[in-house]
């Protein structure tokens, strides 16, 4: 088993260096060098000039969500633009908001982190999330 992750290994390697090699020749060949636009035809990265990047949206609100008791997740009707996933908070009266459950998809979970305390009647809402920040809240 081992020669074939060192074989792995061995040919991850040369498949870098090709690339460099690639990359290298294709800058050495135009006076833009690294902010040739020819580079993004053949997948690389185009290198910008300062301030041309522009940053990631913060995501958007989720907008109505339902509450699945069967399940006891919460629903939000689409992800938001701009967020890569979304975070449930709950909140028993005159407590403090605490994280529920994370999802990728339009379905979390309110109790993934900690079971609910039975009786107690909580406040719970979603928020898309991204690399940026997130987004404001939704209620349910």
């Amino acid at each position: 088993m081992q020669p074939l992750f060192e074989e792995k290994d061995e040919a991850k390697a040369a498949l870098i260096a090709a690339n460099a090699r690639v990359r290298h020749h294709d800058c050495a060949a135009s006076d833009a060098r690294e902010r040739n636009p020819e580079l993004a035809r053949i997948g690389f990265q185009v290198r910008r000039e300062p301030g041309e990047a522009q940053p990631q949206p913060e995501p958007e609100a989720v907008g109505t969500v339902s509450f699945d008791a069967a399940t006891r997740e919460l629903v939000a009707p689409a992800l938001p633009a701009h967020a890569t996933f979304l975070r449930a908070y709950r909140q028993a009266p005159g407590g403090d908001p605490e994280r529920a459950g994370v999802s990728e998809t339009t379905r979390v979970p309110v109790t993934e982190f900690e079971p609910a305390t039975p009786g107690v009647t909580y406040a719970a809402w979603l928020v898309g999330v991204n690399s940026r920040g997130k987004a404001r809240r939704a209620t349910g």
